[in-house]
């Protein structure tokens, strides 16, 4: 209920005042002459707020709309593990962007939305410094770019950078069929090599030693190994991970200077949401999708239609893709 006090000479004049500006509705609550001046107060009060002629009919209130397209790229997404957040997002954006689409179709737009692609170039112009967590694929994916996207008059020679004499060279060797690569003992030693390298004009695919996200330290190593060189870092992060570590890894090598990830092990999970939502997070751009462990496959250009094929029917969808158009 709202109340206002109005004056006037009469009490006429007061009443007239409170039905123009409150309307018939009106409720006088009481009236009192002043001694000093002999005006008149008159106390009012209506249900609904001044100047309103009428009250507004509930009829009138806006109701959600059900739409189907949101709805089924929702749960989609929700199925897999994306933070709701990310969820609402992409809904939001591929109900509106891909209206009258399939779904994939309208899932891709939405994804375009958040996320960005950059795939790898057979060309590149710096060599390639793949980091990353323990265990996340580095040497697969060195391997993978050292076999199938080297181009035959420029090829991108593998070098393992085995610091801590762990075998990294012989297994990169092995799995790029060759008797032996190139391996740096040391950073100062990588560094002599990426600079020889560029005076050649050779571009190298180095599989770096693995860096603890969560060591302050490791990370600083890691900052200093990249701000020496002249090379492209590129994280290389496995799907099969918890989603909130997952975040905080991409977060932790995008400050380091990452600007591209590797996916890696897509096929060895069912939900990936948690995955994608963790580098859009970390506004990180996908340059490769690592959808088999076998070496023969290579590494899958990234795009919002491969990524919503992946999350809406799983990796059989993308098989013949991958074949096809595989670096």
């Amino acid at each position: 209920m709202k109340m206002k006090m109005f004056i006037g000479r009469s009490e006429e004049e007061a009443l007239a005042a409170i039905r123009a500006e409150m309307g018939p509705d009106a409720v006088i609550l009481s009236t009192r002459e002043r001694e000093e001046d002999g005006m008149v107060e008159v106390r009012a009060a209506v249900e609904r707020s001044f100047g309103q002629k009428f009250a507004a009919p509930k009829f009138a209130d806006v109701r959600p709309v059900f739409d189907e397209t949101r709805s089924l790229l929702a749960s989609t997404l929700r199925w897999h593990g994306a933070p709701d957040g990310f969820v609402h997002m992409v809904s939001e954006a591929g109900s509106r962007l891909g209206a009258g689409m399939e779904s994939h179709a309208a899932l891709a737009a939405g994804i375009e939305g958040v996320l960005t692609f950059s795939p790898l170039n057979p060309f590149p112009q710096k060599s390639f410094l793949l980091v990353g967590p323990h265990g996340s694929g580095k040497t697969t994916a060195t391997a993978k770019i050292a076999r199938f996207l080297s181009d035959r008059s420029s090829p991108i020679e593998p070098v393992a950078a085995d610091f801590d004499a762990s075998g990294q060279t012989a297994r990169l060797a092995a799995l790029t069929l060759r008797v032996s690569v190139t391996s740096a003992l040391s950073p100062d030693h990588l560094m002599r090599l990426v600079r020889d390298a560029d005076d050649r004009g050779q571009r190298l695919v180095i599989d770096c030693p693995s860096f603890n996200p969560l060591d302050e330290a490791d990370m600083k190593r890691c900052n200093d190994l990249i701000s020496h060189m002249n090379v492209e870092p590129v994280l290389v992060l496995a799907a099969d991970g918890n989603p909130m570590e997952m975040e905080d890894n991409a977060r932790a090598f995008a400050q380091a200077g990452c600007r591209r990830v590797i996916l890696t092990r897509i096929d060895a999970v069912r939900r990936r949401g948690g995955a994608i939502a963790a580098i859009s997070s970390a506004r990180l751009s996908i340059a490769s999708l690592g959808l088999s462990l076998n070496v023969t496959c290579g590494l899958g250009p990234a795009s919002s239609e491969r990524i919503a094929r992946l999350l809406m029917t799983g990796t059989q969808a993308v098989e013949a893709d991958q074949l096809k158009g595989a670096a």
